[in-house]
């Protein structure tokens, strides 16, 4: 057996009641963290954007527009609901792969609504598009040293099989989706910081659920696309390299050890590498009870690759405040708080953000080889009076060794749809999602996350 045709057999077999309790429950949580993404993203810029453009091109009502107060056809709701996902920048994915579930929550919940699922094989779907999408991610981690950026290029593979799952595509039928959504991967890092980074996301989630529906419609493709053949290479070998694809790792330990244990999320609403030094700068405004008007200047140190993603003294936009660490830090120093209050268009030219922007350096430690998320972040802020507080910071609150608690993401989610639902509609889709594997159907949680009131 193949191994493009072992992995479409997990996909086939494998069994709800097969999957740890922990992770089980730790679906839920994502679960309830990722739609409250998805409903504060369909409130920014890109997100009201691609909502314009769903409706105008129309599409069967099949399922709903997160936020948007309407529906659509599958593959329309799946690329909005992707980019809302990923605009929002309060996801998080696993590390070295670089995959999440911005590429498999968005798409559950349409298919579901329109297929009947019931909660449980939600959560099995989601579950196992992610062990999927991860290890093929693992497999070609040089891709990203190519210029490929993973979200997109792998989570096409998850949507396709959270769709297929839902859609219960056979064995064949899913090897054929692999053949055809491997022909719409793409994505590159070049777009990182513009509006084209979340709709990438989008990409993933509408490529996956287009690739399944034309698979069981009996569209083929090239068997066994995992592998390179006499016709050419494969996907792996395509995007990684030929001979430095490891192929190996699309399989192992498949079904047995779990890498959505593995998953981040952030507790603060900007670029994975802000969570851990941002956490840090507010550890000590609040111990040393720390005033603006009382600082000189701040000191982050970073390894070399993080200070070149976050190095953005003047961010050209709102969106652009997200990926900047020197304006994270000054919305610690101004409001002792890093919420998604901060990052917005407002903030950005607030005259009082821009001198803040100014007081922050970022400091590339080369000497750092560790790759992140392990390691830590140094932060120091000097005060006028000569005095100065630093610390070391490891971990933070999101990350899967020091996990948000369920009430810290009931929280989060509150927060984050407070501007679309009602404290009513928002406690009622809270306890939906917590009880997801309890569900019939996810009928009534559709109609609240896409008819807010």
């Amino acid at each position: 057996m193949t191994i493009t045709e072992q992995v479409a057999r997990y996909a086939v077999d494998a069994n709800f009641n097969d999957i740890p309790q922990k992770t089980v429950q730790y679906a839920k949580q994502l679960a309830l963290s990722n739609l409250g993404s998805m409903i504060w993203g369909s409130t920014l810029a890109a997100g009201r954007i691609v909502t314009r453009f769903v409706r105008d091109i129309g599409g069967t009502p099949e399922a709903g527009v997160i936020g948007g107060g309407f529906k659509t056809s599958l593959p329309n709701a799946a690329l909005a609901n992707g980019n809302f996902a990923h605009s929002s920048e309060w996801e998080g994915d696993s590390r070295p792969e670089m995959v999440g579930v911005m590429t498999v929550f968005p798409v559950v919940f349409p298919v579901a609504e329109k297929t009947g699922a019931s909660g449980k094989e939600v959560l099995a779907a989601a579950i196992i598009a992610h062990e999927i999408q991860s290890r093929i991610g693992l497999a070609c981690l040089p891709a990203t040293g190519r210029g490929f950026f993973a979200v997109p290029v792998f989570g096409n593979f998850g949507a396709t099989v959270a769709t297929a799952r839902l859609l219960k595509l056979n064995e064949a039928q899913i090897c054929n989706a692999f053949g055809l959504v491997a022909s719409q991967a793409a994505g590159t890092l070049r777009h990182h910081s513009t509006m084209t980074h979340f709709v990438e996301t989008g990409f993933a989630c509408r490529n996956g659920v287009t690739a399944a529906l034309l698979a069981k419609e009996g569209i083929n493709a090239g068997a066994n696309i995992l592998e390179d053949s006499a016709m050419g290479l494969g996907f792996g070998s395509a995007v990684a390299g030929k001979g430095d694809y490891v192929m190996e790792k699309v399989t192992a330990g498949l079904g047995k050890e779990f890498r959505f244990n593995l998953l981040d999320t952030k507790n603060f609403p900007c670029h994975s590498l802000q969570q851990r030094p941002l956490e840090a700068a507010l550890h000590l405004v609040n111990q040393y009870k720390i005033t603006y008007d009382d600082v000189a200047r701040v000191e982050v140190e970073m390894s070399p690759a993080s200070v070149h993603e976050l190095d953005l003294l003047e961010p050209p936009d709102g969106e652009h405040t997200r990926v900047s660490l020197q304006h994270g830090i000054a919305g610690v120093l101004l409001e002792r708080q890093a919420d998604r209050t901060i990052f917005t268009e407002e903030k950005r030219v607030n005259p009082r953000y821009k001198e803040a922007r100014q007081k922050v350096k970022l400091i590339p430690r080369p000497d750092w080889k560790t790759p992140w998320p392990e390691g830590f972040d140094i932060v120091t802020i000097k005060l006028k009076n000569g005095r100065e507080h630093s610390v070391k910071w490891e971990a933070w609150r999101g990350y899967h060794g020091t996990p948000m608690t369920t009430d810290e993401l009931m929280a989060k989610y509150k927060d984050a749809t407070s501007d679309v639902l009602s404290p009513a509609r928002a406690d009622r889709s809270i306890e939906l999602v917590l009880n997801l594997e309890k569900l019939k159907d996810i009928s009534e949680l559709a109609e609240i996350i896409t008819f807010p009131k």
